[in-house]
């Protein structure tokens, strides 16, 4: 059964939303206190009925079950009982709406129709002195009963496959039900009709049928019942009342139906007892979801009122409809052992257990289907994930893990390798004259003529925009290749109607077989740094790297003091971007960022911090980071009383090997008194590429704390899928570059959606970032996507520009996307 089943008997909590703050009636004393007063009417009904039941049993010990007094306080106590079933259930009608409110109209119908069929049965028992009529018009309203508490909780689902498991387990439910009653009671009625048939008169056969009608209409609706429980998410309490109320009045009818074809009934027999308790239950499960639907009123809105939440059947509710076949087996099995097996009996078992067989094979066919599905899902991610979606060469993820393993290969057999990188020369100038499709399309020409300039062995990635990179293994000479790829661009491109010539700006860095092994930050940055400096040289230059020099070396000699500076003294400001829940509106976290300023100018912030992880400073400038973001979360906290808002603070690679990273966390989390669960590390996949044994020690330590990791810029390569699966990550963010076209790229749109797609399979909170429009949020929102990021909320900004965002909303629960923020 799915999401859209009818579960006509509980109401379903969804968790409430993380972001808003708790009013000062939600406290968890408060609201214990209201559920302990809530629940006083559902203990005081339960007493009240058990002890209508225990007054019933005296009475019938007492003066014996074929007395009038007995007959009279048994069948009186079952008109009251079911008075009270059918008034605490319209009285629920009232507190519901949609498909429960339905539900529980017709529970107060069903159950006003048995009083008024016992109160024609008091009538003919007191009035009329036992002077019962074998069919009487008591009848129609008893059998009403089943009927309508069939069509109260009847399930709907919505897929085929669905429908046709939910009719299996359906059938194994009903056919073990039925062997239980046919072995205990329905046999021997059926056998005593058979053997008086030509005895009886036309009225007599037709009581027999009426007879049993009552214990096959209640095993329908126990059938249902139990399909519910076993379907339901969360809280089964009332599923699980009305299911023992049916049980016991099943019971009730089956006896029934047994001494009234023995002609041994006594109306002030014990039999009563399952129709008292099992119409108390009902009267007490009708009260008990009452009261959840006022509670739930108040604390926000239920799966009736918000969307259907998700089945999270659990291993006990999904055995659930074989429990009735085991206990048909048991009973079968003792009535083998007494010789009382009979051909009904072995029928229906065999077509059980046909049907076991085939709900079993359904099962097993749903599981290799959905495994070929994430098979398939995951095969296409890595296939996507390994190139760049415009070019078609290796992304950065991709090159950087065939870096890694060439570095390997040097420090194992000292075989060479170099490393170039290539930047574009003037291509912000085509792009800002001619438009990014123009720029595009460069950018697709120029990977194909640096396709061509390489060798087979060679790699060639584009980085993003305008940079490239191409890995060198083997014996070659790294300063012919970067001239080749210079000669490559040398003939002019024809776009938009233009001739277009660009060049490029090459840094090279060689690693021989005489050198020591360098890490891959120490590689990237000799590359690096020897492609700014032929950038220096003029346009189309390659540049050689010398240990001399640095990046870029005339900033670097500037900015290094003051740089170190203002790590030291606090000199770099925190600023914050929020990330914006899809579904409410709200703020969900606020990520801090760092800004550093030059005699009141900005500096680049990918500049000053690549300078900072040269001068090894990013441990320092991480710390410092750490602590003003976790600062200003306590002030925030303070003035709009945000208990469950978060904050993500960036960390570069180096430091996920720190074994002291975790305990410097826990120092700042503790010097501002917020709880570890308050905080989001940010990392990227590099950070997984180091020694993994140390990351996975250092994760551990994290995670043990109860902080959450996320994983930045996923889907940009391969490393993240292994890292979904080695670390224990929360959550991911899709890089910018898989949502700025999904509004005008179809292809784009469906790429994400797989994405989105596998982040709910893994139990990922998923971010986009890079969010500019209202369109992209749009389609965003209709994926699935939980959480977005972007200058359509707000931009990079001061604490105190952001606080407006975490005012409490006009009215609880509005959802209101904010507006662009002017550029």
């Amino acid at each position: 059964m799915g999401s859209a089943s009818v579960s006509t008997f509980t109401t379903h909590h969804p968790p409430g939303d993380s972001r808003r703050p708790l009013p000062s009636d939600k406290n968890p004393v408060t609201v214990s206190r209201r559920s302990s007063w809530m629940h006083g009417p559902v203990v005081v009904t339960g007493v009240l009925v058990l002890v209508i039941a225990v007054v019933e049993l005296l009475v019938t010990v007492v003066t014996g079950s074929d007395s009038a007094v007995a007959s009279w306080v048994s069948n009186l106590g079952q008109l009251a009982v079911a008075i009270l079933a059918a008034a605490t259930a319209a009285v629920t009608v009232t507190r519901h709406t949609g498909p429960q409110r339905r539900a529980w109209l017709l529970v107060a119908l069903a159950a006003t129709s048995w009083a008024v069929g016992q109160l024609i049965w008091c009538y003919f028992d007191i009035v009329r002195h036992g002077d019962i009529p074998q069919v009487s018009i008591a009848d129609p309203f008893f059998l009403a009963f089943t009927v309508l508490m069939v069509v109260a909780v009847w399930p709907s689902d919505g897929r085929h496959t669905d429908r046709l498991r939910t009719s299996l387990d359906a059938f194994i439910i009903g056919m073990s039900l039925f062997i239980i009653s046919w072995v205990t009671t329905l046999n021997h009625v059926t056998s005593t009709a058979a053997s008086s048939a030509e005895e009886q008169s036309p009225i007599e056969l037709l009581g027999l049928f009426l007879n049993l009608a009552y214990p096959c209409g209640d095993i329908a609706v126990l059938t249902i019942v139990l399909l519910s429980v076993s379907r339901r998410i969360n809280r089964r309490s009332g599923l699980a009342a009305v299911a023992a109320a049916m049980a016991l009045i099943a019971v009730s009818d089956g006896f029934y139906a047994y001494v009234s074809a023995t002609e041994q009934f006594d109306a002030g027999s014990v039999v009563g007892l399952g129709w008292t308790l099992g119409f108390g239950l009902i009267a007490c499960a009708a009260l008990a979801a009452g009261f959840e639907s006022h509670r739930s009123d108040r604390s926000g809105p239920t799966f009736l009122s918000d969307a259907q939440p998700r089945p999270a059947r659990g291993q006990s509710a999904s055995m659930l409809p074989y429990v009735p076949l085991a206990v048909a087996l048991i009973v079968v099995g003792i009535d083998r052992y007494r010789d009382g097996a009979d051909r009904v009996t072995g029928v229906v078992l065999v077509a059980t257990f046909i049907g076991v067989l085939f709900r079993q094979y359904l099962t097993i066919r749903d599981n290799l289907t959905l495994t070929r599905h994430l098979e398939n899902r995951e095969r296409e991610l890595q296939q996507q994930a390994f190139a760049d979606q415009l070019t078609g060469l290796p992304n950065r993820a991709l090159f950087t893990d065939r870096v890694v393993h060439a570095l390997e290969q040097h420090r194992r057999s000292l075989r060479p390798l170099a490393l170039l990188f290539v930047d574009l020369d003037d291509f912000k100038a085509v792009n800002d004259t001619l438009g990014h499709p123009v720029g595009d399309e460069l950018v697709i020409r120029v990977a194909e003529r640096f396709r061509g300039a390489i060798r087979s062995s060679d790699t060639v990635a584009r980085f993003g925009g305008d940079e490239f990179a191409v890995l060198v293994e083997g014996d070659s000479d790294a300063i012919e290749v970067g001239a080749r790829l210079v000669e490559a661009l040398r003939p002019p491109f024809s776009l938009g109607g233009e001739q277009l010539v660009v060049g490029a700006s090459i840094g090279i860095t060689e690693v021989g077989g005489e050198h020591l092994t360098p890490s891959l930050d120490e590689l990237y940055s000799r590359a690096d740094i020897a492609m700014y400096a032929a950038k220096r040289s003029g346009k189309g230059q390659v540049s050689f790297y010398e240990p001399s020099m640095v990046l870029p070396e005339a900033a670097d000699l500037h900015f290094r003091p003051m740089l170190i500076d203002a790590i030291g003294s606090g000199g770099i400001e925190c600023v914050f971007q929020p990330i914006i829940d899809l579904n409410t509106g709200q703020v969900h976290s606020m990520e801090a960022l760092a800004r550093w300023q030059v005699a009141g100018e900005p500096v680049d912030q990918e500049y000053f911090i690549k300078l900072a992880g040269r001068l090894r400073l990013l441990p320092a400038l991480t710390d410092l980071m750490l602590d003003r973001a976790c600062a200003q979360l306590a002030d925030w906290s303070e003035q709009f009383d945000v208990p469950d808002l978060q904050v993500g603070v960036n960390v570069p690679p180096g430091l996920m090997t720190d074994r002291d990273f975790p305990r410097r966390v826990v120092a700042a989390l503790r010097r501002h008194g917020l709880d570890p669960h308050r905080l989001l590390l940010e990392i990227t996949e590099e950070a997984l590429l180091g020694d993994t044994a140390v990351v996975e020690q250092v994760v551990g330590q994290l995670r043990q704390l109860g902080i959450s990791l996320w994983l930045d810029d996923f889907g940009t390569g391969y490393s993240s899928l292994l890292s979904l699966r080695q670390m224990a990550l929360q959550a991911v963010k899709i890089d910018i570059a898989f949502v700025a076209h999904i509004h005008s790229d179809p292809s784009a749109r469906r790429f994400l959606r797989a994405l989105l797609a596998l982040g709910r399979d893994l139990d990922l909170l998923v971010t986009a970032e890079g969010v500019e429009s209202v369109e992209q949020a749009a389609i965003l929102r209709s994926l699935g996507c939980q959480y977005a990021q972007g200058h359509l909320y707000a931009r990079p900004a001061p604490a105190h520009e952001l606080d407006h965002l975490l005012r409490p909303a006009r009215s609880p629960g509005a959802i209101s996307v904010p507006a662009p923020t002017p550029v």
